[in-house]
C-alpha cells in the first residue's frame, strides 16, 4: 500500500505557522515521520493502517472524515513542524552542515530556538491529548482503536504530555507509608 498522508500541504501550512514559501519538500520527511510516529502511537497500526486503506480508496465515513480533519490534522501539523523545526534552517549537504542565511532576517540564538520549539512541541502535545480523548469518548465509531488485535502496535493511551522532569514514586516512601492524607490539611 502506497504511504497515505493524512493532511495535505495547504492544511499543514494552515494549521501552523510555516510559511508559504517553505517547499513541501522540506516538510514531506518530517510530515511522514511525524504520521508513522505519532499517529500511528496514538491509534495503533491496525487502525491506523486500515484508516490509510480507506483514505487512499476514499471510503471514509462520516466519523472518519472527523477524526481525520478535526483531531487528526492538527495532531500531525503540530508534530510535523515540531520535528521539521531544527532542519528548515539547516540544510545536510555532501560535506557539511549548512546554515541558510537572509539579507532581511537575522538568526535566532539556541535558546530562543529551543523556547519556540518548546511551544510548538506543546501545541503539539495538546492536540495529542485531545486525539486521544476523542477516540475514548467515540470509541463505538472506531472498531479497530477499541480492538487492535495482536499484531503491530496497539494503541498508546497514555497522556501524551512531558516537561522532563519524573519523579519516581519507589515502593515505601509515599503518603500512604505516613497515613497523611495530602488532600486534609488538618494535621498542620
Amino acid at each position: 500500500m502506497p504511504n497515505v498522508i493524512f493532511i495535505s500541504e495547504g492544511r499543514l501550512k494552515k494549521l501552523t505557522s510555516i510559511h508559504e514559501n517553505v517547499e513541501p519538500d522540506d516538510l514531506m520527511p518530517f510530515v511522514i515521520q511525524a504520521q508513522d510516529i505519532y499517529i500511528q502511537d496514538t491509534l495503533g497500526t491496525k487502525f491506523y493502517t486500515n484508516l490509510q486503506t480507506k483514505v487512499s480508496g476514499g471510503t471514509t465515513n462520516t466519523s472518519e472524515k472527523e477524526l481525520l480533519n478535526d483531531y487528526i490534522a492538527p495532531t500531525l501539523a503540530n508534530y510535523a513542524l515540531w520535528l521539521a523545526f531544527p532542519h528548515l534552517n539547516y540544510k545536510i549537504k555532501n560535506k557539511a552542515l549548512l546554515q541558510g542565511t537572509s539579507e532581511e532576517a537575522t538568526i535566532t540564538d539556541l535558546n530562543t530556538t529551543k523556547y519556540v520549539r518548546g511551544t510548538i512541541e506543546d501545541t503539539a502535545q495538546f492536540y495529542r491529548e485531545r486525539l486521544r480523548k476523542y477516540l475514548e469518548d467515540f470509541s463505538t465509531n472506531f472498531p479497530d482503536y477499541t480492538n487492535p488485535g495482536t499484531i503491530g502496535n496497539q494503541p498508546n493511551k497514555s497522556n501524551p504530555y512531558f516537561h522532563g522532569v519524573h519523579i519516581p514514586h519507589p515502593i515505601g516512601c509515599g503518603w500512604d507509608d505516613l497515613n497523611i492524607d495530602p488532600l486534609n490539611t488538618n494535621y498542620l
